[in-house]
């Protein structure tokens, strides 16, 4: 957002204007000032590609779910959440795009970037009491697990009864803070994965909640 506010702003970042007809006789704009556009550009794209799906995560992490008054808080952060998602939007293509439309493109994303500035300094100024939970092994060997034993038992029936399916104890999940999931009837083909045959190898026997949460991340993958 620094990058794109000093091109709106800085006459040396920007291409040369023109008034002929012909665009081909236009002059074309420097290496350096495509280099800087587009860096802004790919570097605002990847920063936010990064931040927007981790950062509802982290925020779910500071509320201890096991605990009645916390888990209302959740409930409540995420409704403000929302609410300042759409705000931000409304925002932005009302007030900002009047800013730039009868101000400046320079104040028009400068203010932006100010707010950037000032929300980045509130996020690391709490730094020391957030909650961090540590990674138990990536997700992504998780759903190829399920992925896998669901394709070497694709002949296996699945069972009526959600019971017969592989599960750990309540216990298992309580110790790591963590929910077990139901069995539901969306990409039913994965709950053969769950389907015991008589091997407890992990790449052919993926308890239920592991199931659910595969199926869960494949839902959310856009296509």
């Amino acid at each position: 957002m620094s990058l794109i506010t000093l091109v709106i702003s800085l006459p040396s970042l920007k291409p040369p204007g023109c008034s002929e007809t012909d665009i081909h006789k236009c002059k074309k704009a420097s290496t350096l000032q495509l280099a800087v556009f587009f860096g802004a550009l790919y570097s605002l794209a990847i920063g936010t590609g990064g931040t927007k799906p981790n950062i509802s995560t982290m925020a779910a992490d500071q509320f201890d779910d096991f605990d009645p008054k916390e888990k209302a808080h959740k409930l409540s952060f995420f409704n403000w959440w929302y609410f300042s998602v759409f705000f931000r939007t409304l925002f932005a293509n009302t007030f900002l795009v009047w800013v730039q439309d009868n101000v400046g493109w320079t104040l028009g994303y400068a203010l932006p970037t100010l707010g950037l500035a000032i929300f980045i300094s509130i996020f690391l100024a709490g730094t020391l009491f957030y909650r961090h939970k540590m990674p138990t092994g990536s997700p992504f060997t998780r759903m190829a697990k399920v992925i896998v034993a669901a394709i070497r038992k694709w002949r296996v029936r699945v069972p009526n009864d959600p019971k017969e399916l592989y599960e750990l104890d309540l216990e298992v999940y309580a110790k790591k803070g963590k929910f077990r999931i139901d069995s539901t009837p969306t990409l039913n083909f994965l709950t053969k994965a769950s389907v015991k045959t008589g091997s407890t190898n992990p790449w052919m026997l993926c308890s239920v909640t592991q199931v659910e949460e595969t199926k869960q991340m494949l839902q959310v993958i856009p296509i």
